[in-house]
């Protein structure tokens, strides 16, 4: 999965329009929320990467959200 295609699941995962970029803070997205992060686990699950909703805690952009994915992403 090439990074742009992991932005554009995130958005659709997450349920925004706003434009999704690496530098996004994530606190800047509205839609990001505890309802969201529930929504990510489940697609980071999809992708196989096993994450815990405390692996969220310290994440601050858009960037943090795709090293999570770690070789997921090409």
């Amino acid at each position: 999965m090439t990074k742009d295609e992991f932005l554009e699941l995130l958005s659709e995962t997450i349920d925004t329009e706003s434009e999704l970029s690496e530098e996004l803070l994530l606190d800047e997205i509205e839609e990001y929320d505890s309802i969201a992060i529930l929504s990510l686990i489940s697609m980071y699950d999809d992708l196989g990467v096993k994450v815990n909703p405390s692996d969220f805690q310290n994440l601050k952009t858009v960037a943090d959200l795709i090293k999570l994915a770690g070789s997921k992403i090409e």
